[in-house]
């Protein structure tokens, strides 16, 4: 895995890029990518995004777990239902605070589906004369991992959300006609004075990343390093064809996968002494653990706390969760619930919005409050 890491104060650059008609995301363009590495790569931040999301999701939507027949909550073409539309929101939201939501209409103007793009793929397109972006450009290497260039002829150019008639009635007029209308993306974004909202892992990818270079260095260290390495001191061979006999004995000897490593040095003259003949010794590991412990805790800290979360959901030592009673734990999963109600509603209010519209009715009742992880204070 390849981690680039960019300028602090250039990270976030958003500039309009003449040459590709985008308005980039971050110096490079593929600050996204940048972020689904860092958390991919790090333990810490990988649970941080993983239990913001669960705090989001909650159980999902309430009025879909009364509902047995799944299929009549199918909100587009790939199958997926409105919950687990809802779960794969949340999951892209926690890491990247950005959504881009796909909605195609019919020619009532009633929304026939809707899905997410991934934040990776999306870019927002030039402004017109009156400084108004109305289109989005989906691309699948703007971190240029499938190619070095961007190759203009692969954009799949859609248009700004807007359920007015009239504007679908343009944009569909403008593409030539229903059968070759694209639909619209709706972005969000956790900061609306931002065309691209930054991550919580922003402020920490030097910690991020520590932690992947840590474990890198230790794996490194195990795999080409001395640990379980033998050395073996042998009399000199009387031919080839014994020393190649003697190395596939030794090689059969080897522990699972090959995992032991072997240093094999001949005499250069027989001896007497049986210790002089032959020698099996063990080479000690360079392996150091608590070379890292303080760094690693330390950067353990930062990200936690770059996304909010309690410690004591999140640290396993005795300290933070045997050593707690269970109703500081209920406490801190009821504080963390309130705290991620803002981003909650953001959610919310997109699907409330897209789906009071849909072609077939998905939530009569058009209440989307979502089902809290826990019920009450004294009871999950």
């Amino acid at each position: 895995m390849r981690i680039k890491l960019v300028d602090i104060d250039n990270r976030l650059s958003i500039k309009y890029n003449k040459q590709d008609d985008v308005f980039s995301w971050g110096v490079d363009n593929a600050y996204p990518s940048l972020v689904n590495s860092l958390i991919n790569s790090s333990v810490t931040a990988k649970q941080c995004v993983d239990l913001n999301s669960k705090y989001l999701y909650g159980k999902g939507f309430e009025f879909a777990s009364g509902i047995k027949d799944k299929s009549s909550l199918i909100v587009n073409k790939r199958g997926v239902n409105i919950n687990q539309l809802l779960r794969i929101v949340t999951r892209e939201f926690s890491g990247q605070n950005n959504l881009f939501l796909h909605i195609n209409y019919n020619a009532l103007y009633q929304v026939t589906s809707v899905d997410m793009l991934s934040c990776e793929d999306g870019r927002i397109g030039k402004n017109d004369s009156t400084g108004y972006s109305g289109k989005y450009i989906v691309y699948d290497n703007w971190d240029k991992s499938k190619g070095k260039k961007i190759e203009k002829k692969d954009y799949n150019i859609i248009d700004k959300y807007n359920p007015n008639p009239a504007v679908i009635d343009a944009q569909v007029k403008s593409a030539g006609g229903w059968n070759k209308y694209k639909g619209q993306i709706l972005h969000i974004t956790s900061d609306y004075n931002e065309l691209y909202s930054l991550s919580d892992i922003d402020s920490v990818v030097y910690d991020a990343d520590s932690e992947f270079q840590a474990a890198l260095f230790k794996n490194s260290g195990l795999r080409k390093g001395f640990f379980g390495a033998k050395l073996f001191v042998v009399k000199p061979f009387s031919s080839d064809s014994e020393r190649k006999d003697f190395e596939n004995t030794i090689n059969d000897l080897k522990g699972s996968e090959n995992s032991s490593g072997v240093l094999l040095l001949e005499s250069n003259a027989e001896s007497d002494v049986l210790s002089e003949q032959f020698l099996i010794q063990d080479i000690n590991s360079n392996i150091n653990d608590k070379q890292f412990e303080s760094s690693e805790a330390s950067s353990a800290k930062n990200i936690r706390k770059a996304f909010g979360i309690p410690s004591i959901l999140i640290e396993d030592s005795d300290n933070s969760i045997f050593g707690n009673s269970g109703e500081l734990l209920l406490q801190a999963k009821q504080m963390h619930w309130d705290n991620k109600e803002e981003e909650r509603q953001i959610i919310v209010e997109a699907f409330e919005m897209l789906f009071s519209n849909f072609a077939k009715p998905i939530n009569p009742t058009n209440d989307w409050s979502i089902t809290p992880i826990f019920k009450t204070q004294t009871n999950e």
